[in-house]
């Protein structure tokens, strides 16, 4: 009786030593650690695209809406704006640079045409409209859609609702 025990405690003694003397990770573990990492990586570097992507076209929309809230700016005071004449009174987002109410800087959208042709009109009743031709901005490879159309652009409201998906269509 008293040799099983003492077999039974030898055979303990060899298996802890063995677990213990463990000093490292086996080539089959490193290697599934490996692919998980580089699974995970994958998934982030797809992740962060989109997330950057989806930055530079808010950043559009932000330069689309500030440009807007300068032109407004601009119609309060230039007095040929406020005389109730519709037509004559159209000007364009390179207007509004000029007189010093936006930044040259403040377009940062990659468009280095894009003050001339983004265009303002002033109904009779005054009210201010803003009509962005397509592809003067630019997020990333993407391209923006028109925002109004020529003579019918966008009122206040609607530039302050606009989104993401209002001025780039998804590839």
């Amino acid at each position: 009786m008293i040799d099983a025990i003492l077999a039974e405690e030898t055979t303990d003694n060899r298996l802890n030593k063995l677990l213990k003397d463990e000093r490292g990770l086996s080539l089959v573990e490193l290697l599934a650690v490996v692919v998980i990492l580089a699974i995970i990586a994958g998934i982030g570097v797809i992740a962060i695209g989109n997330v950057i992507q989806n930055s530079r076209e808010d950043a559009a929309v932000a330069d689309v809406q500030q440009a807007f809230s300068a032109a407004i700016l601009y119609q309060s005071t230039n007095r040929t704006l406020n005389n109730g004449t519709a037509g004559a009174a159209n000007f364009n987002l390179a207007n509004v640079i000029d007189d010093g109410l936006l930044s040259a800087n403040a377009w940062t959208s990659e468009s280095a045409n894009a003050p001339g042709t983004v265009q303002f009109y002033v109904s009779a009743d005054g009210e201010l409209t803003m009509y962005v031709p397509e592809n003067i901005l630019r997020a990333g490879q993407v391209t923006n859609d028109a925002v109004g159309a020529v003579d019918a652009g966008y009122t206040q409201s609607e530039i302050n609702a606009l989104t993401r998906d209002d001025l780039f269509t998804r590839p």
